[in-house]
C-alpha cells in the first residue's frame, strides 16, 4: 500500500523530502517565506507522510528478502506486493 515501484524510486523521494527540510531550516533566518515554501515540496515528495514513507521503506526491504515482487501493472493505481508463486 505505502510501496513505491522501485527501491531506488523510494529512496529518492526521501532524498528530496530531506534535502527539502534541511534547505528549509537552512533559509529560515533569511526568507520566512521561502523556507515555508520548501516545507510543501518536502510532504509532497513522500507522499504526504512521513510516517507512510517509512513503512513503505520496511514494506519494500521485507519484501525484498523474502523474494516477492511488486505485481505489475498498477492498474488500479494502488500498488501490492504479490508473494511468490508456490509450486
Amino acid at each position: 500500500m505505502f510501496v513505491s515501484r522501485s527501491l531506488v524510486e523510494h529512496l529518492a523521494r526521501g532524498a528530496i523530502c530531506l534535502a527539502a527540510l534541511v534547505a528549509s531550516v537552512l533559509v529560515a533566518r533569511a526568507s520566512l517565506w521561502l523556507a515555508m515554501a520548501l516545507l510543501p515540496v518536502a510532504l509532497v515528495a513522500v507522499g504526504g507522510c512521513p510516517m507512510c514513507w517509512t513503512l513503505g521503506l520496511i514494506q519494500m526491504v521485507r519484501a525484498r528478502a523474502r523474494g516477492e515482487h511488486l505485481e505489475e501493472p498498477c492498474a488500479d493505481g494502488g500498488c501490492a506486493w504479490a508473494p511468490p508463486s508456490r509450486r
